[in-house]
This record gives C-alpha cells, sequence and structure tokens, in this order.
C-alpha cells in the first residue's frame, strides 16, 4: 500500500520591516504587526488550523531551518510544501482559507507572482533541498531568479507588506468600523457607508461649515448619497499611515513625535474662536464631560455584562466602582471649574484620536478624518478642551493600546486590580505633550481631568468587549488618581 506523500505548511518569519514602512511601524518582524487588534501571525495560525502542528514549520532561526530540512529528507516520499512569506498580506483573507483547504489535493507547483512570490506551492519538496543554500540565506521572494516552472495561482490576490503602497492599503482595513458603518476602498476613493444617515449627512457638510482656515487640515469630502437605508459620501484616497497604527508600533521617536505633536497643536491652536459668556459654556461642560457621563454609565449598568464588570472591579477595590468613580470626578471637576470656562468656545473637529489622524513622518503632512459632524454652522462650536482631551487620551491614557488589545489585567499582591500596557517606555513623548500643552497655557490636570470622563463615557460603546472595558474603568482610576495627587 502506498504512502500519501506529506504536506509541510512553511511560514519564513526571517524577514524585518524595511526602510519604505518603517516609519509606520517601526522595526519588527513583519509577522509581529497588529491588524485589527491581532498580530499577522495568528491570523495565519488561524488560516491554517486544518493541519496539525506536525505539518506546521514557523521558520525565524537556523535552527528552524535544519528541523525542517530534517523533516523532508526523512519523509517516504518527496513531501509538497507550501511556503508562505510573512510580509505576504493575506489576514482575515476567506480566498486564502479555501486555498488552504486544497492544498492537499493540487496537482501541480504553483506561486502567486512570477518575480518575487510571496506563496510558493513546489508538489515535490526535494526541489527545494536543491537550492537549500540560497533558500538558507534569504526567503524564497528576495531571490533574483525564483523556482521555474511554476503556474500562476488567480485564486488569492496578496499585497507585499514590503512596498509601502501595497502596506497602507493592507492597513487601511486595521481599524475597524463600527456595526453600523461600512468603508469602501479602492485605489482613488475612500467611500464610507452608514445606516446612521444622519451622521453621514453632518459629516459630510461638516467641511463646508467649518471656517476656512481649519480645512487645509481635513479632507473634503465629496458625492453624499443617500437612499431609504443609509447614507454614503467619498473622500480621495491618501496613502498615509493613521498616527494611532505608528504609535502602538513605537514607529515615533522623541524627535519624530515632537515634530508630530507640534503640528496637531498647531492645528488645535489655531482653530477659529468665539466668545462664550459663563452660561454658554456652562452648558458646553454639561453636555460634554457631565451629561455624557451620566446617560452612559446609566446605559452600561443597565447591560447585564456591564453590571457583572461593575462588580466584578468593585469586589477588587470599591474605588473602582463606577458611580464612585463618577462622584469623585464630578467633585474635581468643581474644584477645576475656572479652568473650564475660559470665556470662548472653539471650532472643533470633535474626535481627533489618533485612528483619526494621518500622519507622514517624512514629509510632516497632517490630514484629520472622521469628524464629529455638524448640520449648521451653530453645531462646528464646542468646547475648547474637547479635542485635546481626545489627544491625550491617545498620548497620556495609551487608548489606542487598549484598543488593538494590547495589554492584560493582573490580580496584585493584595488583591487588587493592575493594568499593563504591552508598551515601550513612552514616557519621554508624554512629557513632550504636557510641556506643549504648558506653553500653551493649559493645565494638564483640566485636560486629563476631561480625558477622564472620555475613557467613563465609552464604556458601553466596548461592551462586546469585556477586558477593554475593564481596561477602561482601571484607566479612568489611575487619571483621577494623578489629578488629585498632581
Amino acid at each position: 500500500m502506498t504512502t500519501q506523500a506529506p504536506l509541510y505548511i512553511v511560514y519564513d518569519d526571517r524577514e524585518f520591516t524595511n526602510d519604505e514602512n518603517r516609519s509606520f511601524v517601526g522595526h519588527r518582524r513583519y509577522s509581529e504587526i497588529i491588524f485589527q487588534r491581532r498580530k499577522l501571525k495568528e491570523y495565519f495560525q488561524e488560516s491554517i488550523q486544518p493541519f496539525s502542528n506536525e505539518n506546521l514549520f514557523h521558520i525565524g532561526r537556523n535552527a528552524d531551518l535544519t528541523a525542517l530540512r530534517h523533516k523532508i529528507e526523512e519523509a517516504e516520499q518527496p513531501p509538497a510544501l507550501f511556503i508562505v512569506a510573512s510580509r505576504a498580506g493575506i489576514a482575515a483573507n476567506d480566498n486564502f482559507r479555501q486555498l488552504i483547504a486544497r492544498l492537499p489535493y493540487a496537482e501541480c507547483s504553483f506561486s502567486d507572482r512570477t518575480f518575487k512570490p510571496l506563496l510558493v506551492f513546489l508538489k515535490n519538496g526535494h526541489e527545494l533541498i536543491g537550492h537549500w543554500d540560497q533558500f538558507s540565506k534569504m526567503p524564497l521572494h528576495l531571490w533574483e531568479h525564483p523556482p521555474a516552472n511554476l503556474e500562476k495561482l488567480s485564486s488569492v490576490d496578496t499585497l507585499d507588506l514590503g512596498k509601502s503602497r501595497d502596506f497602507l492599503s493592507f492597513m487601511s482595513g486595521s481599524t475597524e468600523a463600527r456595526h453600523f458603518n461600512q468603508v469602501e476602498i479602492d485605489a482613488f476613493y475612500y467611500t464610507k457607508r452608514s445606516s446612521d444617515k444622519k451622521k453621514m449627512e453632518a459629516e459630510y457638510r461638516f467641511y463646508d461649515l467649518v471656517p476656512e482656515s481649519m480645512r487645509p487640515w481635513l479632507i473634503q469630502p465629496f458625492d453624499f448619497q443617500s437612499d431609504a437605508k443609509s447614507a454614503s459620501y467619498k473622500m480621495l484616497r491618501y496613502y498615509l499611515a493613521d498616527a494611532a497604527l505608528q504609535w502602538v508600533h513605537d514607529a515615533f521617536s522623541p524627535t519624530s513625535f515632537a515634530e508630530f505633536i507640534d503640528r496637531l497643536l498647531f492645528f488645535i491652536a489655531e482653530r477659529p474662536r468665539k466668545n462664550a459668556n459663563k452660561s454658554e459654556l456652562q452648558a458646553c461642560v454639561n453636555d460634554l464631560f457631565i451629561g455624557k457621563v451620566d446617560s452612559r454609565a446609566q446605559h452600561l449598568l443597565e447591560l447585564q455584562e456591564g453590571t457583572k464588570i461593575n462588580q466584578l472591579v468593585s469586589v477588587a477595590d470599591p474605588q473602582f466602582e463606577l458611580n464612585t468613580q463618577i462622584a469623585r470626578y464630578k467633585k474635581l471637576l468643581k474644584k477645576f471649574e475656572k479652568d473650564f470656562l475660559p470665556g470662548y468656545l472653539a471650532a472643533g473637529h470633535g474626535d481627533p484620536c489618533f485612528s483619526n489622524l494621518l500622519y507622514d513622518q517624512q514629509r510632516y503632512i497632517l490630514k484629520a478624518i472622521d469628524p464629529k459632524g455638524a448640520l449648521a454652522e451653530d453645531d462646528v462650536w464646542t468646547h475648547p478642551f474637547y479635542d485635546l482631551c481626545k489627544v491625550s487620551h491617545s498620548v497620556m491614557g495609551n487608548y489606542d493600546f487598549i484598543n488593538n488589545g494590547l495589554f492584560h489585567v493582573a490580580m496584585t499582591a493584595d488583591n487588587s486590580l493592575e493594568l499593563h500596557i504591552h508598551s515601550s517606555d513612552r514616557s519621554a513623548m508624554q512629557a513632550v505633550f504636557l510641556d506643549r500643552l504648558q506653553r500653551q497655557g493649559y493645565d494638564w490636570r483640566a485636560i486629563r481631568l476631561g480625558e477622564a470622563s472620555l475613557f467613563l463615557s465609552m464604556l458601553p460603546l466596548h461592551i462586546d468587549h469585556p477586558n477593554k472595558v475593564m481596561a477602561f474603568v482601571l484607566t479612568a482610576k489611575h487619571i483621577l488618581d494623578e489629578v488629585e495627587n498632581g
């Protein structure tokens, strides 16, 4: 009886990011890039689940190559090999999963492209042994002359993450759209569609309603469409990485971050202002910094999962309990009341968190996307702190790390809870941000207090990720501690 030839899947993870994309994600293996809260290697592992661990080879060092060669040579029949470069953009790709399922039935060798192939299937794995010296030195896609006589694979389109255009095309879906949003992207346009037609119209009209001096920092929308079910608009596509992607991947140095934050805070400082009396400002504070916190907290505690989380954190430390934190927050807000009544309103973007800021470190291009929107000119004006608080919750509050799942919550020795962010030391860059706030005349404690309100008010919006909600609760308390002791 003939033994069936084995099939080995090889994930070639020897390559690190190159100069083209290092400004986006820093120096790391391609497999370590975060895409929608997971590393790219995790998507690959998920795609090949039908195969056992004995069939898989993750090549990251020379010892892994030795094990692979031994496995190929000891097989009774020449094994088939499917070699995947870690720089191949294939995450969450249904066609790739289907290809993996069909591999045992493949009858000929193939690759995804003729030159510099990122996916290569060799029906006879001994062909690779004949080129082992070259393979041991570099992945297949770096060879000057790739394996010959390979059929062209047509069912899967792969992007080469080593090319900036392909990388940005791939990563354009790195931030998941909310359930009521749909994003369509092609080579020229970015089309946003939503069942929330009023919000789509507000985002579309915002550009024309804001003062002219703000418009160079925004991307102009066009082609607004509305039907019975949804509304949409288009924008020109910019091949820029968002700041959140760069932030969580350590792509900023203290110098490049200072250049970025200087431009961002210049944009915020230059927003047009209009005088406002105390009652107008107090109404704005009540809406953004009090009413939103109260209504969202009530919403969270009406949810079964929200109540469970609140009970869990309260058992660890009564100071984590949501209503206790809100009472403490309001007491501090009263203490800093004068800071929140500066005598004017500002034309506000409404949500300049890092994922809504496209930035090119080499050319210093900054574009803000996804504004809060406006249906009338009065809707443009907001509290001058709000945009700063949104920036602060990315810089100081680690929002983007939490949002990308780069954290864990641990139990301390005294049975309390502690949040650990999976990040390098960012204290130097955070100090730059605080220094720039002080230069512009802001008390960092007031801005961080407003930041705490963001974490408290966003809790029910992330209830589908309970661990994230818990991290936001812990972050809010940490901020209140800093403000109170600062």
